[in-house]
């Protein structure tokens, strides 16, 4: 639901969605209709389908731990794959989120930009090459980028003082 959406815009559709729907066995169960229903006023309509479906699959299958396997899945891209691979299972993923992009870029490669397409690979490689060996290690790397871009390495304020990679940071400091 937050995918090209505000969570102040979520909040009330996410209870509403629950409340029909409290488990993947009674979504899987639903017909499309029903999902599309309860979906009514969010927009981008294929998010409900992909959801429907990768919960029909995951209650049929179970829900893999790799992210390549997660990507298989009806609407999960690189980045929830990375995400539902390291955070529900501990293994040694990449995910690259507009925060995690920022930080990369401003750390380890200035002159890539995060926006642009043909840049996106590199960042992307980027992420793989700077994770640490284990998956448990991969948790606490990936969640302290996403906070790390979050709350210091911001989009309209780097608060390089603060920072705690600025000594191996390549644009530490420049504007």
């Amino acid at each position: 639901m937050l995918q090209q959406t505000q969570v102040s815009r979520v909040i009330d559709f996410y209870h509403r969605f629950l409340t029909r729907f409290p488990t993947l066995e009674a979504l899987a169960g639903a017909r499309e209709s029903q999902v599309l229903a309860r979906w009514e006023g969010l927009g981008y309509y294929a998010r409900a389908r992909n959801l429907h479906k990768l919960s029909r699959a995951v209650v049929r299958e179970g829900l893999p731990a790799e992210a390549e396997q997660l990507r298989k899945l009806p609407g999960i891209g690189p980045y929830t794959a990375g995400a539902v691979s390291t955070f529900a299972f501990e293994r040694r993923a990449a995910l690259v989120d507009t925060n995690v992009a920022r930080v990369l870029t401003r750390v380890f490669a200035p002159k890539l930009h995060p926006k642009r397409a043909r840049d996106q690979k590199a960042i992307w490689a980027i992420a793989e090459a700077a994770l640490p060996r284990t998956g448990k290690a991969a948790w606490t790397h990936n969640q302290a980028l996403m906070e790390l871009g979050a709350l210091i390495c911001t989009a309209r304020v780097k608060q390089c003082g603060r920072c705690p990679v600025r000594g191996i940071c390549k644009s530490r400091d420049q504007e």
